[in-house]
């Protein structure tokens, strides 16, 4: 083994390996190398097939003249070697990409250390293979991107991608060609001890997808009210950098017992993975879909961890939204209540129109002002509602501007209630 030798910065009193621009310093085939200190890369790492250097420094910075090539022609195409992340005392390290051209990126990245290694500065390239030998790699915000033929492997439970907990942070990053392959593996999570990965089979254009995990299920997917109560409180969000809605999708989904709260637990088996469906802004409901035993993994089966697979998903946009829920279908399921009327004339929002009924449902609405003054009723509701009350004094007449609330029965389901605005 080769140790790289280190110098003094005294301006930041930090010892640090500066690799300046038109410098370069190869690693040829077979050898090892042992870097101790930082790295600032301006000028070339190049790594052949079957190297590899050891990094036990704190923080690898790649400048925007950096570059980390391999031993093809054009130094981007080969195998290249093997950067290893590492720590003696099991601190954390720091990757910061000053910019995310392709062959800034690793050759091949694994993470051997259990204090973790962070990303910072802009989004990770890895050309080759990303492999988890121990701890997790922490996106902090920014993404970790595979090459179009790159692989990731070790992954488990215990030594993941850790996406963020809010509804925005870094993705996964994975090329799809589109045509028949074996399923995309996104081993992710929300945090250190929450792995909620994906597994992605996809028909149609070749593209990147991307893939988080965020906390909680929101009534709006990224907004409003959390349901964790018939959700598994995990929303897997996947994106596309084509849009294609010609695409076909096969996707699974596995999270652990332990993010089950009692609801979903004594309601598992007739569980399933529930969509994001923007145009009626709730999840759809159906049958119960496959369940099998925590597969996703580079090992054996997980113990008390479940995979719920849904095929055949068609009308994909550019972001889709998924979770685990044990909600029943109703015949309110999939309705769009507007917040309000304007009617003005001018035709746009001149009715009260709830969309997605169907032919054969029996509405009945009333609606009440804010003195709790019953001001409309129809028991027989045909959408016909444009701010003009029909009781008591009110008959023919244009109700004042305002918040009014309303109770709406459909068929025998229990009330949905809610407010109303008229606004002219």
């Amino acid at each position: 083994m080769l140790f790289l030798a280190s110098t003094l910065s005294q301006a930041q009193e930090l010892i640090q390996i500066s690799l300046q621009s038109g410098d370069a310093f190869a690693v040829h085939s077979g050898e090892t190398v042992g870097i101790f200190s930082d790295v600032k890369n301006a000028g070339s790492f190049v790594t052949h097939r079957n190297s590899v250097i050891s990094f036990f420094g704190q923080r690898w910075t790649n400048t925007p003249a950096g570059r980390i090539m391999d031993e093809s022609t054009g130094g981007v195409n080969g195998q290249g070697g093997i950067f290893r992340f590492q720590s003696l005392t099991n601190s954390a390290q720091y990757i910061e990409s000053q910019n995310i051209q392709a062959n800034t990126g690793f050759p091949n990245l694994t993470i051997a250390n259990s204090g973790n290694v962070n990303l910072e500065g802009a989004d990770l390239v890895v050309r080759g293979n990303l492999h988890f030998d121990t701890g997790h790699l922490i996106l902090n915000n920014r993404n970790a991107i595979l090459g179009s033929n790159a692989t990731i492997t070790g992954f488990n439970k215990d030594k993941f991608v850790v996406t963020g907990s809010g509804t925005n942070g870094g993705f996964l990053v994975r090329s799809s060609s589109g045509l028949a392959q074996p399923d995309l593996v996104f081993p992710v999570g929300t945090g250190l001890s929450s792995y909620t990965p994906g597994a992605l089979n996809h028909r149609g254009v070749a593209q990147e997808i991307k893939v988080r995990v965020f906390d909680n299920v929101y009534s709006k997917a990224v907004l409003g009210i959390p349901d964790n109560v018939t959700f598994v409180p995990k929303t897997w969000s996947v994106s596309f950098s084509i849009n294609d809605p010609t695409a076909v999708l096969a996707l699974n989904t596995q999270h652990h017992a332990n993010d089950e709260g009692p609801n979903f637990a004594a309601n598992r088996s007739t569980s399933y993975l529930s969509r994001y469906v923007a145009s009626t802004e709730s999840w759809d409901k159906v049958a119960p879909t496959a369940i099998a035993a925590g597969s996703i993994t580079s090992g054996t089966a997980i113990p008390n961890a479940y995979v719920h697979t849904r095929t055949g998903i068609t009308g994909v946009g550019l972001r889709e939204y998924f979770a685990k829920s044990t909600g029943k279908a109703t015949a309110t399921s999939g309705l769009r209540i507007p917040e309000g009327i304007s009617p003005n004339n001018d035709g746009l929002n001149e009715k009260f129109i709830i969309e997605n009924l169907k032919p054969t449902d029996q509405v009945r609405l009333d609606i009440y002002n804010r003195w709790q003054t019953l001001v409309f009723r129809d028991g027989n509701y045909k959408n016909t509602f444009d701010g003009i009350g029909n009781q008591k004094g009110l008959v023919n007449n244009e109700l004042p501007d305002g918040t009014y609330y309303y109770i709406l029965n459909i068929n025998t389901e229990k009330p949905i209630t809610g407010y109303l605005v008229i606004n002219r």
